[in-house]
């Protein structure tokens, strides 16, 4: 994905105009500073796709360490499967409030946000699905089926494993592995959650695309039957005559 867009005087007017129309916790005075952070950023996400964000997973940092931290949870969390993967180099030039870069970034995560609502509002319009989209949904509620049942599985085996090392022998540290390895298999499941949904979404929306072609191309099928039809009667017309 390239970021060295320049944007031309109208987009970043567009842009800024978009910006200021969504509701966000802090005044914006310097574009580059106030999002660099990430905060904003997730707040954006949240007002058009809320079931995306969690905003306590963000917290206001002023240092570069904490708002890396920010932005790393953001690129897992919510960019990735939006396909909008930031590189190393562009964390850190946000971080830092780079000029320019924050704007390049909206510029690409508007596109991202459009997308996503576009492809939720198609998939809503279908709510009968076809049969291959019926097998579709059955795939991946049983994949559903059988993540959840390993995640309970695995939760139960910790909270038993938590329950018994809390015990007055075993190290406070050892306590704190587990529960931290706990939160890091809860956050991964998430993230494959995340693209499991996303790639419900495009396959479907691909089916559907497959559908319409099919009916466009009936519907050509038809109209050359009728004027082959049409050719044979004026052929035949003529030939009496």
């Amino acid at each position: 994905m390239a970021w060295d867009l320049e944007l031309n005087p109208i987009l970043l007017e567009e842009l800024y105009v978009w910006i200021d129309s969504i509701p966000l916790s802090k005044t914006k005075t310097k574009i580059e500073r106030d999002f660099s952070d990430g905060i904003l950023v997730a707040e954006i996400i949240r007002h058009y796709l809320p079931d995306m964000v969690d905003m306590h997973n963000y917290t206001v940092a002023n240092s570069f360490n904490p708002k890396k931290i920010n932005w790393g949870q953001l690129n897992k969390r919510i960019l990735c499967p939006l396909t909008l993967d930031l590189p190393d180099k562009i964390i850190i030039d946000l971080c830092n409030g780079k000029p320019g870069v924050v704007e390049i970034f909206l510029f690409k995560l508007r596109q991202k946000i459009d997308e996503e609502l576009e492809l939720r509002q198609k998939l809503e319009s279908q709510r009968l699905p076809s049969p291959n989209q019926s097998l579709l949904a059955l795939n991946i509620i049983d994949s559903k089926k059988e993540s959840t049942n390993i995640v309970s599985s695995r939760s139960s085996r910790i909270s038993k494993s938590i329950g018994s090392f809390t015990s007055r022998w075993v190290s406070r540290l050892f306590y704190e592995e587990l529960k931290q390895q706990s939160l890091e298999q809860d956050e991964e499941i998430q993230i494959l959650r995340a693209k499991l949904r996303r790639l419900e979404h495009i396959l479907q929306l691909k089916d559907i695309r497959i559908s319409e072609l099919i009916e466009e191309t009936q519907r050509k099928q038809l109209t050359i039957l009728g004027t082959g039809k049409n050719k044979n009667k004026y052929t035949a017309t003529v030939s009496h005559n």
